[in-house]
C-alpha cells in the first residue's frame, strides 16, 4: 500500500540521476558518516534511487528507566523514541500516521501512543524552472560545472513556497561550502580559496543568482 503512494522517477529525473550517477562515489559518503556497507550492498546509480525515491521510517533516539547512579533493579513501565519520516513524492503526512498505527496493531502493539510533533510534506521543482536555470546559469559563469540532485534526500519545510497559496518554485544553490547540518561540527568555509569560495563571494553569488533571474530569459 506504502509503494502505491510513492510517485515513480519521472523522465526528468531519471537523467538527472544518471548524470548523477557518472560523477557520485557512495565512499565519501562512508568515510563522512563512518558507514561500512549499505542496505543490500548498493551503489551508484541503485543507490541513488534508494536514497531518493524510498521512503524511511528513522528512530533518532530511545529513552527509558533508571539510568542514574547505584543500582535499581526495576523494568521500565514506560519506554519513548522520537522517530522521523522522510516524505518522498506523492506520499502526504495524514496518510502515513493511520499506516504507522495500522502496522502496530496488526503485529499486536495496540498499546504503543503515537503523537506527532511536526510534519512537513514533500516538495519538488523540476530544473526546467526559469529560477533553476538562472543559478545554473550563474555557476556557468564561474567556470563551475555543478551537480544537480532531482531533490534533496533530507527534510526542509519547502512545501510552504512550493504549494499552494504561493505555488512558487524553489532551488537551492550558490556558491561557497558548508557541511554537517545540525552536528556539533558543523561548518562553513569564511575565508575561501582558489578553489573554494569564501562568505563574501558566496554573498556576490546570490546578488548574481538574483540578477540572472529577474533578467530570464538571457538574450
Amino acid at each position: 500500500m506504502v509503494s502505491m503512494m510513492i510517485a515513480p522517477p519521472s523522465q526528468e529525473d531519471l537523467e538527472l540521476v544518471n548524470q548523477l550517477a557518472k560523477v557520485f562515489d557512495d565512499r565519501t559518503w562512508k568515510d563522512m558518516y563512518k558507514v561500512e556497507r549499505w542496505i543490500g550492498d548498493e551503489k551508484g546509480r541503485e543507490l541513488l534511487l534508494r536514497y531518493l525515491y524510498s521512503t524511511t521510517l528513522n528512530i533518532d533516539g530511545i529513552w527509558g528507566g533508571y539510568t542514574g547512579p547505584g543500582t535499581k533493579t526495576v523494568l521500565p513501565h514506560r519506554v519513548t523514541c522520537k522517530m522521523d519520516i522522510r516524505l518522498v513524492p506523492n506520499q502526504e503526512s495524514k496518510d502515513i500516521l493511520p499506516l504507522i498505527r495500522a502496522h502496530l496493531d496488526k503485529h499486536g502493539y495496540s498499546d504503543i501512543q503515537i503523537r506527532q510533533l511536526s510534519g512537513y510534506e514533500w516538495s519538488k521543482t523540476s530544473v526546467k524552472e526559469p529560477v533553476v536555470q538562472a543559478v545554473l546559469s550563474v555557476y556557468e559563469k564561474y567556470g563551475i560545472k555543478p551537480i544537480v540532485w532531482p531533490h534533496m534526500g533530507g527534510s526542509a519545510p519547502m512545501y510552504l513556497y512550493t504549494r499552494p497559496p504561493l505555488s512558487l518554485p524553489v532551488c537551492t544553490g550558490g556558491l561557497g561550502h558548508g557541511g554537517r547540518a545540525h552536528s556539533p561540527n558543523e561548518y562553513y568555509v569564511i575565508e575561501g580559496n582558489g578553489r573554494v569560495a569564501g562568505l563574501v563571494k558566496a554573498e556576490k553569488s546570490y546578488v548574481d543568482i538574483l540578477y540572472a533571474f529577474a533578467n530570464w530569459p538571457k538574450d
